[in-house]
């Protein structure tokens, strides 16, 4: 019996498996597998890099105080040299307007209407008392103007044999080189050959004012060692107008002679030379009737060549509003300081240089920024075709 069951399960299960063998089989789809991804790559720890330091970084509102001050202290140390410039140039500025307003508004001696119509290079109102005091009223002025620095530079070109003409209280003494001078007094000078050291080899100073004279002439015993034991030579005066006479020193090789810029210059001391090698003038056109002639007049003693003629003066400047206010105000600095500060200067000497034979122009400069092209520097020669 259950060999029988047997046989029919084997039977049934052999058909089955050849039904199956014998119907077609439906073909699998093709899925495709995702292709493995590579495994992620291990990237260094992120720094974040660190912002420049113009630009602002946001902080909380306790680190913003610190933050803005050292901002600030960066922009100042970009800045400080032109905001310095600027406030220095403000206040010499202001400095030099407020002083000079003060120099001109200030009460002269000159009450009303003073006596001269033209100027002489003296201040009206100037005698023996004052003349020592109108000097030290000129020491502060002169040195925040930049006039004592041009002073120097000045001296520094007065070399072999000096005129001064107009030369004042003699504000320019202190600062020439002697050195010639005195070793030529001493006998120490060397002899014809050698090389002649720079500086004032003789003095001739002229001036309008025998007060102000006076005044240079105590001046030279400081600068001037040998002065001190060298007794004057006393000339009275020849002119009609009392100019003329003149305290010589040193061997006559050093002068002051009270003499009137438009009346001939006498020559130099020294009998070898016939013509002056330096010619200087420190704010005399101003102070002249005629200044054209007076130039005429410093042409005609300067070497020819070498020689040089040094103006510094004070006039009109480059701005239509100082020149304004030097307008406005012309007549009570002429009633203080004798002089006419209003004048255009350069158009001056151009004029005698046209009218003088051989006198040429050599340099015209404005010193001094602040000053406003009030102040003027010339030099002039004579070519040695007009000899």
């Amino acid at each position: 019996m259950i060999t029988l069951a047997r046989g029919l399960t084997m039977r049934a299960l052999s058909r089955q498996c050849r039904f199956a063998s014998s119907t077609p089989r439906t073909p699998r789809p093709n899925i495709k597998t995702p292709a493995s991804r590579p495994p992620p790559k291990i990237s260094k720890t992120y720094k974040p890099k660190s912002r420049p330091e113009y630009l602002p970084k946001t902080s909380s509102a306790s680190s913003s105080s610190p933050q803005q001050a050292e901002t600030l202290l960066d922009l100042w140390r970009a800045t400080w040299l032109p905001l310095t410039g600027a406030a220095l140039l403000a206040g010499a500025l202001g400095f030099y307007i407020f002083g000079t307003a003060a120099a001109s508004f200030k009460a002269t001696p000159c009450s009303g209407s003073c006596e001269h119509a033209t100027p002489t290079g003296r201040p009206p109102a100037l005698d023996g008392d004052n003349a020592e005091q109108f000097d030290k009223e000129l020491t502060l002025p002169e040195w925040w103007m930049g006039i004592t620095k041009l002073r120097k530079r000045l001296a520094e070109h007065a070399d072999g044999h000096v005129l001064e003409l107009a030369m004042g209280t003699g504000r320019n003494l202190e600062y020439f080189n002697w050195e010639p001078l005195n070793k030529r007094v001493e006998g120490k000078l060397s002899k014809v050959g050698s090389k002649m050291p720079r500086g004032v080899l003789s003095f001739t100073g002229l001036d309008i004012s025998v007060d102000m004279l006076d005044v240079a002439r105590k001046r030279l015993v400081k600068t001037v060692p040998p002065m001190e034991t060298s007794a004057p030579i006393v000339r009275a005066s020849t002119m009609a107008d009392h100019t003329g006479g003149q305290l010589s020193y040193l061997n006559d090789q050093l002068r002051l002679i009270h003499s009137d810029a438009h009346h001939p210059i006498p020559g130099p001391a020294s009998s070898t030379a016939t013509k002056y090698d330096t010619v200087i003038q420190t704010f005399g056109l101003c102070s002249v009737s005629d200044p054209v002639a007076v130039v005429n007049n410093l042409a005609k003693v300067v070497k020819p060549g070498s020689g040089r003629i040094i103006l510094l003066e004070h006039g009109k400047g480059w701005y239509g509003i100082v020149n304004g206010l030097l307008d406005q105000n012309a007549g009570k600095h002429f009633d203080k300081y004798g002089c006419w500060w209003n004048r255009d200067i350069e158009g001056l000497v151009e004029e005698a240089a046209s009218k003088t034979p051989g006198l040429e122009i050599v340099k015209v400069e404005r010193p001094n920024i602040l000053q406003m092209g009030t102040l003027v520097w010339i030099e002039l020669r004579v070519n040695d075709k007009a000899s």
